[in-house]
């Protein structure tokens, strides 16, 4: 079904009759009409079957033609269901020297701490459909790797890009929660997170974690925290503390501060199950609402305008 956005337009159609009907032609010549408009309000209300008694058809198509375009003709489309969820979320991922690290395993095979990271968080992230996704990566120093989108195959393959230490190799978890909060500020969103992975203790940056969290707290945004890092164990009859450097109790503090849930992974199978649990926490029972699909029609009276005009100034060099 044919719908107009400006529907009123077609109350001008009567508009060349009346202009002729109602002036005469000495008011006409009066108020200085220009010969050609003259010319065309006396052809489309002509009666006269003469060799030109298709111009005035022509002319009426033309006016038709061009009060269709200016009324903005438009088709309903099929309805789609808007990708938008109205969820945002940063994902701010500890890159230090610390992050390579052999203490977990992938596949029955022994990997650094951050190669498991990238698996596992790959799946969290294309799980995401709907939402809006930051990255933050940081080590000494926090920058943002990706910025909110949609195209979460792409941020996953910005996060499996990343190398350890190439952001310095001490931690600044402050740091990573403050442009964490910059990039999900200012987004619309009615529901904003933040995951943040760490395997040490925040000993470089300039911003206090805890300041940090209360920050995010104060603008409705939650803070997830993961503590990584494996159980002591035994290398070549040595008892080796994997998890020496891991300041739990910090980022304990941080998601208490900022309304979150503290997560401890000490193998590949408990961070698959946090983000599972993260996943769960951080989806909206709303479904999105519905987009109404137009389709612009406006090109099809302007080729008939277009063809009227053509139509009419060939037929006037024929008769003339």
């Amino acid at each position: 079904m044919i719908q107009f956005n400006w529907p009123w337009v077609f109350l001008l159609t009567p508009l060349p009759w009346l202009i002729h009907h109602y002036y005469s032609r000495q008011t006409l010549t009066a108020i200085r009409i220009p010969p050609v408009l003259e010319q065309s309000l006396q052809t489309l209300v002509s009666k006269t079957p003469v060799k030109l008694s298709i111009r005035p058809i022509l002319m009426w198509l033309c006016w038709l033609s061009l009060l269709t375009s200016v009324a903005q003709p438009w088709r309903q489309g099929d309805a789609i269901v808007q990708p938008a969820s109205g969820r945002a979320m940063a994902l701010a991922v500890d890159v230090s020297g610390s992050m390579k690290r052999q203490d977990y395993s992938l596949d029955g095979v022994t990997q650094d701490r951050l190669s498991v990271v990238k698996k596992v968080a790959h799946d969290f992230i294309v799980q995401r459909q709907g939402d809006r996704v930051s990255l933050v990566l940081y080590g000494k120093q926090a920058f943002i790797a990706s910025p909110l989108t949609f195209d979460l195959h792409a941020l996953s393959s910005i996060l499996n890009s990343a190398g350890i230490g190439m952001a310095g190799q001490s931690t600044a978890i402050g740091d990573a929660i403050g442009l964490a909060i910059q990039t999900l500020q200012g987004d619309p969103a009615t529901q904003k997170a933040i995951v943040l992975l760490s395997d040490g203790t925040n000993n470089a940056g300039s911003v206090e974690p805890e300041s940090a969290a209360l920050l995010a707290h104060s603008l409705g945004i939650r803070v997830h925290t993961i503590a990584l890092g494996s159980v002591d164990g035994e290398r070549g009859g040595y008892r080796i503390a994997q998890s020496a450097d891991l300041d739990q109790d910090t980022l304990k503090a941080i998601a208490e501060q900022a309304g979150g849930q503290f997560f401890r992974a000490t193998n590949t199978a408990d961070l698959q199950q946090i983000y599972t649990a993260i996943d769960a926490l951080e989806r909206a029972d709303v479904a999105a609402p519905p987009v109404i699909i137009r389709h612009d029609l406006r090109q099809w009276p302007q080729a008939l305008l277009m063809l009227c005009v053509l139509s009419i100034a060939y037929v006037q060099r024929i008769y003339t």
